[in-house]
């Protein structure tokens, strides 16, 4: 893939292509998955992809941490994973603008076995990489996503949580806002806050032990700073 992507850059750079160097550029879909136990991720560089494209992948962990570390420009990807015992772990859809990278987990107390993944691709303009680790090293589940803009969607994370303080972190906004609802192990509502202004928005809610729920929502919000959920 590496090859091939040199080719192209190494054509649209010297002289004398013509207009088909320009014409390839714009019909570009270099997708590549590898998919090994434990480590999957699917990569490369798409102008304009269209369609599904399903995996099994083998997890030895009921649980897994998300990477999509890319630049989504146009168009979107929906992530829709599924566990061991074909139960919904996860299912998003990143959508353009998105120009920064995303960390977060699926969710906790998942089966461990053959899982499913599903990428729809709808007109989707990217580049770089889609990564599902299982969660082997037991790592605390986090949730980071990067900068933005113009962003319109919402995305709904369940990690598994202590009654440890919870440090949520929201950069500020220049455009738009940036809502983020979070109920605890036992469902009850521990945050619910909207950002939209430039200032940077911190708090540490507590609550019940167990799965919660992290739902944010990007309201047309243009952002340089991070969204991040974490607990120690």
């Amino acid at each position: 893939m590496k090859h091939a992507l040199g080719a192209v850059l190494a054509c649209l750079l010297v002289a004398g292509c013509g207009s088909g160097g320009t014409d390839l550029l714009f019909a570009l879909d270099l997708v590549v998955a590898t998919n090994t136990p434990d480590s999957f991720s699917i990569a490369g560089v798409s102008t304009s992809l269209d369609g599904t494209r399903t995996y099994s992948w083998s997890s030895s962990k009921g649980q897994a941490n998300i990477s999509i570390g890319s630049t989504l420009v146009a168009g979107s990807i929906r992530l829709e994973v599924y566990d061991g015992n074909n139960a919904l772990v996860h299912d998003n859809t990143y959508e353009a603008a998105l120009i920064g990278g995303v960390t977060a987990v699926t969710k906790s107390g998942g089966a461990s076995g053959t899982w499913t993944l599903k990428f729809t691709f709808n007109n989707a303009l990217w580049t770089g990489a889609l990564t599902v680790h299982a969660d082997t090293l037991n790592d605390a589940d986090q949730i980071s996503i990067g900068g933005t803009g113009a962003l319109d969607a919402t995305w709904i994370f369940q990690p598994g949580w202590s009654t440890n303080p919870v440090n949520v972190s929201i950069g500020g906004v220049s455009g738009g806002a940036v809502h983020v609802l979070i109920l605890d192990g036992g469902g009850a509502t521990v945050l619910d806050q909207t950002v939209n202004g430039v200032s940077a928005f911190t708090a540490s809610p507590t609550g019940a032990a167990g799965v919660w729920t992290v739902q944010i929502d990007y309201l047309s919000a243009v952002s340089a700073g991070a969204v991040t959920l974490n607990q120690p």
